[in-house]
């Protein structure tokens, strides 16, 4: 069984390559027909907001380490600023390159996890968490971004569709959110459904031991929320200075608020390795919706890749300088998900 599961996982990461490919290729043949290349190569760009926006990028990157070093020092774990930066930047670097079930998100839990072997669940627990984080709060801000713009703004069904199923899961799980922060669902009789849970009862019951922990210590949580609407608010901005950098449609800012956040979403899709070719496939959609050009999507979602490149490139430095380490510790993740799985 785990020499067929192993086959699987290299059958599903070559598949999703192919995917890539095949969106970028459609993609790049579309822009080409239309003489996007030649517009994009010939006519004058605004560096300095090309610059700026590399800056943001970089900063909104910065944030949401500091997020994920909080939730981690919030379970009272033993951890070290300058250990989550090198994390995240080796965790963002394998997010992007590695098709297979070992991300940056496994990493990270597995360095916490070595050095408080009895708190693997917690460990686990903070990337989880890092991430609803994130996912509930990019619902929150295009969701205020839609309310500025107004629904009428389109009269793309689609769009509008996207819309109401937005303004639905910001409510669903800001509901979820209060919910789980109550005393209802951490009581006993919760915890005795957890533990009846057939072989993953105790790990649930660790989690919910994790989030008794943020309710009881909150600040955490609304400090990791705020570092988060930070963070996706910088790469709203950058979207916005790279679309007035380059030779492509420029939207409002409130416009491009609406619009960014959900590429991101479509872009977190596990059908490609680091969303490549779907954030640039939902982006192309997105910005043709509100009258871009065809192609302006594409590029500017590729201008911000380049810049999150940048990020790969310090973790790639991380990776080189202490390689046997890391990759002892992507053994131990390849282990953990297979546990997982």
């Amino acid at each position: 069984m785990p020499h067929r599961s192993k086959k699987l996982t290299i059958a599903l990461a070559i598949l999703k390559v192919l995917l890539a490919m095949a969106i970028l290729t459609f993609l790049v043949m579309r822009i080409h027909s239309h003489s996007g290349f030649e517009r994009f190569i010939h006519e004058p760009k605004d560096w300095d907001s090309l610059l700026i926006a590399l800056i943001l990028v970089l900063v909104g990157f910065s944030l949401s380490i500091v997020r994920w070093f909080l939730l981690v020092r919030g379970l009272e774990l033993p951890f070290q600023l300058r250990d989550a930066f090198r994390l995240g930047a080796l965790g963002f670097m394998f997010n992007q390159v590695s098709p297979g079930s070992v991300g940056g998100d496994l990493l990270k839990a597995v360095f916490i996890a070595k050095e408080q072997p009895e708190r693997r669940t917690e460990a686990i627990a903070t990337v989880i968490i890092d991430r609803v984080i994130g996912f509930y709060t990019i619902l929150l801000v295009v969701s205020a971004a839609m309310l500025i713009v107004g629904t009428t703004s389109t009269s793309n069904e689609t769009l509008q569709t996207l819309q109401i199923i937005v303004w639905s899961g910001a409510a669903i799980a800001t509901v979820g959110i209060v919910w789980a922060m109550s005393p209802l669902a951490l009581g006993n009789r919760v915890r005795q459904l957890a533990d009846r849970v057939p072989v993953v009862g105790h790990t649930l019951h660790r989690l919910l031991d994790a989030i008794e922990i943020y309710r009881r210590r909150k600040r955490y949580l609304v400090a990791a929320i705020c570092f988060a609407l930070a963070t996706h608010t910088l790469v709203i901005l950058a979207f916005w200075l790279i679309s007035h950098g380059l030779p492509v449609y420029a939207p409002s800012l409130a416009e491009n608020a609406s619009i960014v956040p959900m590429g991101l979403v479509i872009g977190t899709l596990p059908l490609t390795p680091g969303g490549l070719g779907t954030l640039e496939a939902g982006l192309e959609f997105l910005y043709a919706s509100i009258g871009a050009a065809t192609g302006d999507g594409t590029v500017i979602a590729l201008a911000y890749r380049a810049m999150t490149y940048v990020v790969a490139m310090i973790g790639t430095a991380y990776y080189l300088s202490a390689r046997k380490s890391v990759d002892r510790m992507l053994h131990d993740a390849e282990t953990l998900a297979e546990e997982l799985a």
